[in-house]
């Protein structure tokens, strides 16, 4: 009873709801382009990634967010 129960836990953590929690923390990052990554990932928008500053990390962003 008790495995089951843990294996209903870790897919309830993987659901769309986790992701909402997860844009909250982001809200804390300082630095903007971290803040930004961190919301277009955890809303899984890409158009978010646009607003990022360094090529580099926009360009990441969109490779994670689009897939």
């Amino acid at each position: 009873m008790r495995l089951i129960f843990i294996a209903v836990l870790l897919a309830a953590a993987n659901t769309t709801p986790a992701a909402a929690t997860d844009a909250g923390a982001c809200y804390v990052i300082t630095d903007q382009d971290a803040r930004t990554y961190c919301l277009a990932k955890a809303h899984q928008d890409p158009g978010r990634c646009y607003g990022i500053r360094a090529p580099d990390t926009r360009a990441r962003c969109l490779a994670e967010v689009r897939r």
